[in-house]
């Protein structure tokens, strides 16, 4: 179950980024695998403000996020305490971002891959978990 980060979702949904052919070549290939991904409940924000801002869109941003919430294939957890408390040790000890830290942690803490575009999360969340670009 590899934890999603919200870069590899707006690049799934938005043809217009640079890693959008990635990015749904590799979903695809999750969803034909049959496998489960997780994300922290933080993501509908994320995606929200990417999209919104990136395309100039608001109405377009909430119904990807409602399609997200829907997803049969992505599996949204809680930003629990102990999650938070994790990723805060994370973001200190590693100098990673707050939000970004949170999906190291839930991949920490489930012991799964983090698949991400953010090329920060990429190098220093590498010390904690596997992370790998979409492919």
């Amino acid at each position: 179950m590899p934890v999603l980060d919200a870069s590899v979702y707006v690049a799934l949904v938005n043809a217009e980024e640079a890693a959008h052919a990635e990015s749904f070549t590799w979903f695809r290939h999750m969803v034909e695998e049959g496998a489960i991904i997780t994300a922290p409940c933080i993501i509908l924000t994320e995606v929200a403000a990417a999209l919104s801002r990136g395309l100039n869109d608001p109405a377009l941003a909430l119904q990807v996020v409602e399609n997200l919430k829907q997803s049969k294939i992505i599996t949204l957890m809680p930003v629990s305490q102990s999650l938070a408390e994790l990723a805060a040790m994370i973001a200190a000890q590693h100098r990673i971002r707050g939000c970004d830290a949170i999906y190291v942690a839930l991949a920490q803490q489930t012991g799964d891959d983090l698949v991400t575009l953010d090329q920060q999360q990429l190098a220093r969340g590498a010390a904690i978990v596997h992370t790998h670009p979409p492919r």
